[in-house]
């Protein structure tokens, strides 16, 4: 993914992560299509973390 891509986690576990135009258009039919409900683009926007915001940091190993 290149720097300028986004996530969207929904509550239901639904994600999707790209360009920013695409990951809206694709948030906003998620919400129609499976929850009834058309979110605003900055509504989406405020979902959203860069794409690599989802790589959780590697475990530091514990101290003796």
């Amino acid at each position: 993914m290149d720097d300028d891509s986004i996530s969207v986690r929904c509550v239901c576990g639904w994600e999707t992560r790209g360009p920013e135009q695409v990951v809206i258009e694709a948030t906003v039919e998620h919400g129609r299509r499976m929850h009834n409900m058309t979110p605003t683009r900055d509504e989406v926007l405020a979902m959203a973390v860069p794409a690599a915001g989802r790589h959780e940091e590697p475990a530091k190993p514990a101290r003796p």
